[in-house]
């Protein structure tokens, strides 16, 4: 029995070694902000990107959509997970201890909330405003 679970134990072992060293463990990454909008249109084709705000370890990214919408795209594990969302479908605010932040409340069970980091407040709120309800339309009416 001792041995049993000696083979069992260097069996696991071998398998998550083999499983990293193949890059099964490997996070992915957002090279830039055209791989964002370019992943995000594989899923959404139709739509139209105004702006890309990337995140400083990127792995998020939040797409200001011509049609008032929010793209997303975010990483997970290997893969990337993209979503289309309707201004006030979900809850941004800015960090408390950083204002580099933004906390997003998805309401997924699959995933409820992300913590997002950006270069700076001035991009953190921004993204915070992509996600208003409310949205501003101060300058399409300066600019009729």
């Amino acid at each position: 029995m001792p041995v049993l679970i000696a083979i069992v134990a260097v069996g696991i072992v071998v398998v998550v070694l083999v499983v990293h060293l193949t890059g099964g463990s490997h996070t992915a990454k957002i090279a830039n902000e055209d791989a964002a909008v370019e992943r995000f249109l594989i899923d959404y084709p139709d739509v139209e990107v105004r702006q890309c705000f990337l995140s400083w370890d990127r792995r998020d990214a939040v797409l200001e959509l011509e049609d008032g919408q929010v793209g997303l795209v975010h990483a997970v594990g290997v893969n990337f997970l993209t979503r289309l969302v309707k201004r006030g479908e979900m809850t941004a605010r800015a960090g408390v201890s950083d204002e580099s932040a933004v906390d997003l409340e998805t309401g997924d069970v699959a995933w409820p909330r992300a913590r997002m980091h950006f270069a700076d407040s001035a991009m953190a709120r921004t993204v915070v405003a992509l996600f208003d309800k409310k949205v501003d339309t101060t300058d399409n009416k300066r600019a009729a």
